[in-house]
């Protein structure tokens, strides 16, 4: 055995030598290299460059264990400050924390300059960690705390394993940790993503899976940050197009503004490029001809450095132009709300009569952002599921298991859902929504009756909807399920001409297969084969222009 599994083989003897007293090999030969310069065998250079910065910062690895942490004050405005990186990484911290339950890990997410944010994962272990103040509010960056998995990383910029001794303070040598930066789609890092454990239980494939998180948050993070701007999707494998793997690209023009380690990684790109180099400082091909190819599926695209690969250019949303409006002059009948818009307009008049009546306190509003996230597992109060109202705006409601999500309802201002723990909202456009306690709803209700049974048509809306979300999945195929989505899509939203209706923001195919709980290349199997036989037609790059409704309908019906 040699190099670094002789390293981490010795990492279990560590705890106990040093409870026996008798200093570890690692520990002697890291005392070696530091006063004489003798390099130990097996030890990567990243931690030995660490050791050399953490000697110079004047730590002394005899001595007890140094901490530095910021008041709660300074934590609350520091978690604030990163409300977006924490939002992001939620999902993919449980995952992690269910991937490595078996061997009672911990998954930590700090902020930039190492001071943790999260931590989730073994109650048995956070004992532990706690012990050696790995927890929340503590900064364990390499000045600090000298060489470990978060303050390596952040310094080095890459991900990086350290096991048992390998830490530079004895305390630390418990520990078996990786952790990779997060960046920014600038290459700015916006925080360190690590998994720790048990030295006495190291674990070689740690770093893979954390890695792979911190791609689904970059990627999250891309695009919240570039949603108003031309996104291209890059990878060679194009059954890794959408996934956590792609390269992402963003530009402003021709002008790029924004990239994910994966595509600057695929162009030979330096993060210093972005916001100088141009679309065809990258692409031996036409920014006009990929859009007009690569808009809907994926097509080949050559790299100025020769490489070939697979891209697919999602455009930003337009603003819709009005609808004009068929009624004559005078005519103030009511627009009826269309099947399956909602609920009637006396249960909207009756959200906005309970929400004037909620006795002060226990009512919150919140303010989403496109791309915002509100997690019911976080709003729930001691478990229990909260009243959501919708005042402005659009948001998606999902669940999310291992990597998949699933779309259930798409709220609009006016709508109420009960969110369960296990649901998320997403905003789709900028939102203002109100969040009570399901016990306050209650009391509500039960004081005003004719409020209780206002809000019935609501109730029968949403049941109506789960039901039909029910039966889809359990007996019809993506063909069925996406062509309901795009008829109600168009009834909702459509806009009609000579030519047909026109669906001029229409959801791309990632949208589309979230909606109908399948994957983006059965989703796309299912639009080619619809654009072929005449049923849909694509218009530029963001419309879908439906020139029957009743054929398009009639398809529901066709088997696929």
């Amino acid at each position: 055995m040699t190099g670094r599994a002789s390293v981490q083989s010795c990492q279990v003897s560590a705890v106990q030598d040093e409870l026996a007293g008798a200093p570890h090999p690692l520990m002697l030969a890291r005392h070696h290299f530091l006063a004489h310069g003798v390099v130990p065998a097996g030890v990567p250079l990243a931690i030995l460059r660490s050791w050399q910065r953490s000697a110079a910062h004047g730590l002394d690895p005899a001595n007890a264990l140094a901490e530095e942490a910021v008041s709660r004050t300074e934590l609350r405005e520091v978690l604030e400050r990163n409300q977006d990186l924490v939002q992001a990484a939620w999902g993919e911290i449980e995952t992690l924390c269910r991937d490595t339950e078996a061997a009672g890990g911990i998954v930590v997410l700090t902020d930039p300059d190492g001071v943790i944010l999260v931590r989730a994962g073994s109650t048995s272990f956070a004992e532990q960690a706690d012990r050696i103040a790995l927890r929340p509010g503590m900064r364990w960056s390499e000045p600090v705390v000298g060489t470990n998995a978060i303050g390596t990383a952040l310094f080095e910029r890459r991900e990086i394993s350290v096991f048992g001794a390998e830490h530079f303070l004895a305390p630390h040598s418990v520990l078996s940790c990786s952790a990779t930066p997060v960046f920014g789609p600038r290459g700015e890092i916006v925080g360190v993503l690590d998994l720790s454990s048990s030295a006495q239980l190291p674990h070689g494939y740690t770093l893979a899976l954390v890695r792979r998180a911190a791609e689904q948050i970059e990627r999250l993070l891309f695009q919240r940050a570039f949603s108003t701007q031309e996104q291209m999707h890059l990878h060679s494998n194009p059954y890794l197009l959408g996934s956590p793997h792609e390269g992402l690209l963003a530009f402003d023009g021709d002008r790029l503004v924004g990239a994910n380690r994966n595509a600057v990684s695929l162009l030979g790109l330096a993060w210093s490029a972005i916001g100088s180099v141009r679309f065809d400082q990258l692409f031996s091909v036409q920014q006009a001809s990929i859009q007009r190819n690569a808009s809907s599926d994926e097509c080949l695209v050559q790299t100025m450095r020769g490489s070939t690969l697979f891209a697919r250019l999602q455009q930003p949303p337009r603003s819709r132009p009005p609808i004009p409006q068929a009624a004559p002059p005078g005519d103030v009948t009511p627009r009826p709300i269309p099947p399956g818009g909602g609920p009637e307009l006396p249960a909207r008049e009756a959200l906005e009569r309970l929400l004037t009546n909620v006795p002060p306190g226990q009512l919150r509003t919140r303010r989403l952002k496109p791309g915002h996230l509100l997690y019911g597992a976080e709003e729930a109060n001691e478990g229990r599921p909260c009243i959501v109202v919708v005042r402005s705006g659009r948001l998606r409601c999902f669940i999310s298991f291992e990597g998949k999500e699933l779309t259930l309802f798409m709220l609009e201002a006016g709508d109420a859902i009960l969110l369960h723990p296990q649901s998320i909202l997403e905003a789709k456009k900028s939102c203002d929504v109100a969040i009570m306690r399901q016990s306050t709803f209650r009391a509500l209700a039960s004081n005003d009756p004719n409020l209780g049974l206002s809000m019935m048509s609501a109730v029968e809306w949403m049941l109506q909807k789960s039901i039909r979300i029910i039966e889809e999945m359990a007996f019809h195929g993506v063909k069925h399920r996406l062509v309901r989505v795009l008829c109600e899509t168009a009834d909702r939203d459509g806009r009609h001409t000579e030519h047909g209706t026109v669906i001029d923001i229409a959801p791309n195919g990632e949208d589309l297969a979230m909606q109908v709980g399948a994957t983006r290349q059965s989703v796309s199997t299912v639009i080619a084969g619809l654009i072929r036989a005449g049923v849909i037609q694509r218009m530029g790059s963001c419309a879908i222009v439906v020139p029957s409704l009743e054929r398009l309908k009639a398809e529901v019906q066709t088997p696929g």
